[in-house]
């Protein structure tokens, strides 16, 4: 299982040079980021991928193409196209915000409840820890730590984690894209 923590990752300039994200995990057809965001700009373009962005502490709004305004509350996950036009409003100033993203026709994701009620456990899960601390076989994770799990047994120590009161977890099944 791939560990990493955020306070290792150095700050990376946004493709679009508006602001700076820290590479928790890049690769072809996945990438796992935390932005900062720090005043109200447009999102780079990332034609070709899906994203969900998920405001770590106080939200934001997210103006989206042509659609009305979105509220996004803390901790909550928003999906989108990577190649819609994105810009950012904070709803109380600077704040940071989870990114996962996977290429169109490779991956998908989609978000996870911890633990999982039931079989089948997903082959993939990614998991960042916002809050608390959790222990998985062989590792300790604190807040700001990032697991990503390759194989099914390594999926199955994580989609059965219980979360102690206080912890705040995402994690995200990783699948092969359908078709």
């Amino acid at each position: 299982m791939l560990i990493r923590r955020l306070a290792d990752c150095p700050p990376v300039p946004w493709r679009n040079g508006a602001g700076t994200t820290r590479e928790l995990y890049v690769d072809d057809d996945l990438r796992v980021t935390v932005a900062s965001e720090r005043s109200e700009a447009a999102f780079s373009d990332f034609s070709g991928w899906s994203r969900t962005i998920v405001p770590l502490g106080e939200g934001l709004s997210l103006l989206v193409g042509e659609r009305p305004e979105v509220r996004i509350p803390a901790w909550s996950p928003f999906a989108f196209s990577g190649a819609e036009r994105v810009r950012a409003r904070l709803a109380a100033g600077p704040i940071d915000a989870f990114n996962i993203m996977t290429r169109d026709g490779a991956l998908v994701h989609r978000m996870l409840s911890l633990p999982l009620a039931s079989p089948p456990v997903p082959r993939k899960i990614a998991l960042f820890l916002v809050a608390g601390e959790v222990a998985l076989p062989g590792a300790r994770l604190r807040a700001g730590s990032f697991a990503l799990a390759e194989t099914r047994s390594e999926s199955k120590e994580i989609a059965l984690l219980w979360l102690p009161p206080g912890t705040v977890a995402l994690a995200f099944e990783l699948a092969p894209a359908p078709g």
